[in-house]
């Protein structure tokens, strides 16, 4: 993966906010004309400088956006008062760290924000979110992959027991750490790439805690309504166009909920449409199409 493209891209970095904030646009003596911001959310275990956000952004501040990513709570360096490596704290924080982020860039209007597995469940709140307050305008959303439905039902009392537990032991593990490595012969995988990520110190590579379990539950709700008035992607697609891409062979976050969520938003008469790539897996940048999924995120625009 492209990590850096020197007299072609300039990268900054955004001091004094307690967590990561990059900022990734064209060099100025290009002379190419600015597409607009581009607010890049990741996903879980990532952070702002992984291998796969930095690919993402790169290769839309080579096609003209300027890229602006944060850190989740809980994610990268955790330099923050309160902060802890692999304990994600929420959907609420994360939309006021976008909002610091963007206003730390300059930027009150958004050509588009991109969020990828969790981050684009994440960015689905963080536009519902802006566009309700009225302080960023945001002219589309890419969705990549988006967590939308947890594999495992667990009921709403036993949900609310489980956050008084993890008030004790937050830490406490649930799972493995998802991972885009599968046996499947016909998967089109990029293996050097998938060492570019491992060799990453700032990946969180532990298993999935508690808390941050709960938290995927709660922002995983926000889009679970079977109706559209009450399906946070059905509703962002009324007022904001949505594009949903999606890997034919992810067994990570399995795409037939955001699909039927693609599905109702259109029947509803949202402004939303849905490509898929064949063959590919949950991380589309650790693939050999990479450099057109960065093309589709890059040129869409609602017909």
């Amino acid at each position: 993966m492209e990590l850096d493209a020197p007299g072609e891209i300039v990268i900054s970095s955004v001091p004094g906010l307690g967590f990561a904030v990059d900022i990734i646009e064209p060099a100025p003596e290009r002379g190419r004309a600015r597409r607009g911001d581009a607010l890049v959310v990741h996903g879980l275990n990532a952070h702002a400088r992984s291998p796969n956000v930095r690919a993402m952004c790169v290769a839309l501040a080579k096609r003209g956006y300027r890229a602006i990513t944060f850190d989740l709570p809980g994610h990268g360096a955790c330099e923050g008062e309160g902060s802890v490596r692999g304990i994600y704290t929420g959907k609420e924080e994360t939309a006021t760290r976008a909002r610091r982020a963007l206003e730390a860039a300059g930027a009150t209007r958004a050509a588009m924000v991109v969020g990828s597995s969790m981050g684009g469940a994440l960015a689905i709140y963080i536009v519902n979110s802006m566009r309700e307050m009225g302080d960023v305008v945001v002219e589309r959303v890419v969705l990549i992959n988006p967590l939308l439905k947890m594999k495992t039902y667990v009921p709403g009392a036993a949900l609310a027991a489980l956050r008084l537990v993890s008030l004790a032991v937050p830490a406490f593990p649930v799972s493995a750490r998802p991972t885009d490595l599968v046996q499947d012969p016909e998967l089109d995988f990029d293996h050097e790439a998938q060492k570019q990520v491992d060799a990453d110190e700032l990946t969180f590579k532990g298993p999935v805690r508690l808390r941050t379990a709960l938290e995927l539950y709660d922002v995983t709700r926000h889009n679970a309504g079977a109706r559209a008035e009450d399906c946070g992607m059905v509703r962002l697609s009324f007022q904001t166009p949505v594009l949903l891409v999606t890997g034919e062979r992810d067994v990570i976050v399995p795409p037939e909920t955001a699909i039927d969520r693609a599905r109702l938003a259109i029947s509803a008469g949202g402004k939303a449409e849905h490509v898929e790539f064949k063959r590919c897996g949950h991380s589309l940048t650790l693939t050999s199409v990479r450099e057109d999924v960065f093309d589709l995120i890059a040129d869409w625009r609602w017909k």
